[in-house]
Order: C-alpha cells, then structure tokens, then sequence
C-alpha cells in the first residue's frame, strides 16, 4: 500500500542531496510533488527518478533566498494539484566563514534561505495545510544543537537555532488546526553541500579526522535522512519535536 497516495508534497532544495532523496522517497509511496531548486538540469534529473516510479511532478526552477519567489511555490502547487498536505523545508547554504570575517551580504543572504523562506513559505502553505490537517518538516542540523570546533559555522548555526525555536512555536500554533510541524537535525550527510564548502585542504583534513571520529556509525547518505523525513510525516501524534539523526555525534 502506497502509504501517501494522493497526497501532494512540496520539497526545497530538490535538486540534490537530502531534498532529491526525499522526493524519491515520497514518489515511491505515491505522493505528487513539488520540487523546487536553483540548479534546472539537477532539478530535472530528481524529476525523472520521481516520475520513474510513478509519481506526478512540478518543477520550480528558482531562488528562494529572493522574498518575491517564495509565495509562487504555495500558488503554483495549489493552481497544479488543488492542495498541499506536506511542506518540506530543506533549502540551505552551508558557508565557512569565522565571526571575524563574516560580512552583511553574506549574513543576510544566510539568513534569508535559512530563517526567512521557512517562515514565509510556512505562513504562506498554513491555509492549505489546515484544510487537509497535513504537516511540515524543517530541515535543520546537529549544528543548532551543539557547537562542533574547527568548522567556523557560527552564523549557520546560529540560524539553525533559529529555526528550531520557529519549528516549536509554530507547531504550538498549529496544533489546534490538526497541523504538525517538526524539524529533522542530521549530522554530516554526504552531500554537495559539504563538499563545496572552501577549506583549505589543512583545514579539510582535520575537521574530517574530527568529524570522522565523533560519527560512531559513520557518515550518513540522504536517503538516511529521507527516511527520517518520512517516518516525522507518518506519524500523526508528533509535533514539536527536534529529530537528530546525528550518527552518534551528539553524544561524542
């Protein structure tokens, strides 16, 4: 039995990585999707493995760190298919920047894609959401939850606190409309997100001897997370949770 037959998702940052493994994994269970991301050929490629297994797909080539883009995702999705049951926030950017050299247009375009579009795009889905009693899952990380040394991500992490605090607060809110909200926290994934960040190859090396080392089970694939991303919208009674899938580092 296709357990979200019918049920139409809207994935970020579907081009790779996470989102790309989410969208396989809910096309799997009969979802129709919405995929968005920056990257038209990667997002075309996500598409096909979703349609592949026979799910109905739209695709939305664009930048959500740009305020005017996020309401078209919600109205496009509901002009397709009618309705949204699942809001998946997984956009992000991940940069190596010390407090010392951080500049504004660096900490405003973080905060932009990773506080501002989650925020917006869920006040924007809400109405949606209500009527069908679905759920979102922001995507956030080990980072909001402990500060690992050696990687210099102060305003990432920072941010991701952010939206964690956002995640609980607003499932607080939604819960009388029969809405769940939660946040998945993964620790390192084997992700383009963390090969193309700049380290020197010094840095590079001791940050992945640490990080090695406090991942007791291992660097973990997308489709680890995906699956937990799944399991938080399977489940109708959990709301307001942090869900670290986190390989044992934050008990390192």
């Amino acid at each position: 039995m296709e357990k979200f037959s019918g049920k139409v998702v809207i994935i970020t940052g579907a081009s790779s990585g996470i989102g790309e493994a989410t969208a396989v994994a809910f096309s799997k269970q009969g979802a129709k999707l919405t995929i968005c991301g920056r990257n038209k050929e990667r997002l075309e490629e996500t598409a096909k493995k979703c349609r592949d297994n026979g799910a109905e797909v739209l695709q939305i080539v664009g930048d959500l760190s740009k305020f005017e883009e996020l309401k078209p995702v919600i109205d496009i999705t509901v002009s397709k298919f009618s309705r949204i049951d699942i809001l998946i926030n997984n956009a992000g950017r991940l940069e190596h920047c010390p407090i010392s050299e951080l500049q504004l247009d660096l900490f405003e375009d973080l905060f932009a894609i990773l506080v501002r579009a989650p925020v917006f795009l869920c006040k924007y889905a809400l109405p949606h959401l209500k009527e069908t009693k679905g759920c979102v899952v922001n995507v956030s990380s080990t980072a909001s939850l402990k500060t690992f040394p050696l990687t210099f991500n102060v305003s990432y992490e920072m941010f991701k606190a952010a939206l964690d605090n956002f995640t609980r607060g607003f499932s607080a809110e939604c819960a009388s409309y029969g809405v769940r909200v939660n946040s998945i926290n993964p620790g390192v994934v084997k992700t383009r997100l963390v090969e193309n960040l700049k380290y020197t190859k010094e840095q590079q090396e001791k940050i992945m001897e640490y990080f090695s080392k406090i991942h007791k089970l291992g660097f973990m694939e997308p489709e680890t997370i995906a699956d937990g991303i799944v399991f938080l919208c399977s489940s109708s009674h959990i709301t307001g949770i942090m869900l670290p899938v986190d390989s044992g580092s934050l008990n390192a």
